[in-house]
């Protein structure tokens, strides 16, 4: 336990933290996973999956998340998608040239921050899992995997509805939660408005949202976020609350995250009627 305690206080692991928070993503990213490569390669399973270590695991996992991202940002400036994303898709291409690795980063990065968040609720720290989930959403409102997006962003907005006193950051996260369940939904209703909102579940489909509810749920989540914003910016405003440029570059992207859910829900085709009866 002590050499696993020891992981955190590694300075490459505050380090790593630093850069990830500053949005060096690829440098953290090979700091975080030296730590984590010392304290579980060679150990027993019950040492790699310390709960002490799910904050290794959060952080190596958000800046994997930060790398895929830029790679996938990288390559939509280029004149198209690499090799790997053609042969992934079906097309024909070099086979020797496969070095873009974002679709890997994605799929380590999920993995990671998915097994943070089961270590944080081993621990009984719903909050961090809570965070888990945002973070799992957003890789998959990426990759247009709006039924994934869907149930996680549903996690964490159930967390904070029941969690009590909470402060102006974690109602920012609460917020962000319904203005992205807001938005997957949309996306999801727009793309196939007559699709249930499913997920796989061990080989299973699993719905999540009926189609039939997919525009009402979405319509009540985009009002829910913008209440919520106004209320806190109000709160904020009386309390005269003396906000830092990290608090508030937060806000200005939550207000960003509610507009979109609003134009969302907005562009929605109106439900059909339902047929006569005959």
């Amino acid at each position: 336990m002590a050499e696993q305690c020891a992981a955190l206080r590694d300075p490459r692991y505050r380090a790593g933290v630093k850069l990830r928070r500053g949005g060096r993503f690829e440098a953290a990213a090979n700091l975080l996973g030296e730590v984590l490569a010392l304290a579980t390669e060679n150990q027993p399973d019950k040492r790699q999956l310390d709960p002490e270590l799910a904050p290794l695991y959060y952080e190596y996992g958000v800046a994997l998340v930060g790398v895929a991202r830029e790679a996938s940002a990288a390559e939509d400036e280029d004149d198209g998608p690499s090799p790997k994303r053609r042969k992934l898709a079906g097309e024909k291409g070099d086979a020797e040239d496969h070095d873009d690795g974002s679709l890997d980063d994605a799929g380590v990065a999920w993995q990671l921050v998915d097994q943070a968040r089961s270590l944080f609720l081993a621990s009984g720290d719903r909050g961090a899992a809570a965070r888990c989930a945002e973070q799992l959403a957003g890789l998959a409102v990426d990759q247009r995997q709006w039924g994934d997006a869907v149930a996680e962003f549903s996690w964490g907005v159930a967390f904070y509805d029941a969690a009590a006193d909470l402060g102006v950051e974690d109602r920012v996260h609460h917020l962000s939660c319904v203005a992205g369940l807001a938005a997957a939904l949309g996306a999801h209703g727009a793309e196939a408005p007559a699709t249930d909102v499913a997920v796989d579940v061990a080989g299973l489909r699993e719905v999540v949202v009926p189609a039939a509810e997919v525009q009402e749920r979405c319509a009540a989540h985009a009002r829910d976020c913008e209440r919520g914003l106004n209320a806190l910016l109000g709160e904020l405003a009386q309390a005269r609350t003396a906000l830092d440029a990290g608090r508030k570059r937060d806000l200005c992207a939550l207000a960003v995250e509610v507009s979109h859910a609003k134009e969302v829900a907005g562009s929605l085709p109106a439900p059909a009627p339902a047929p006569a009866p005959k």
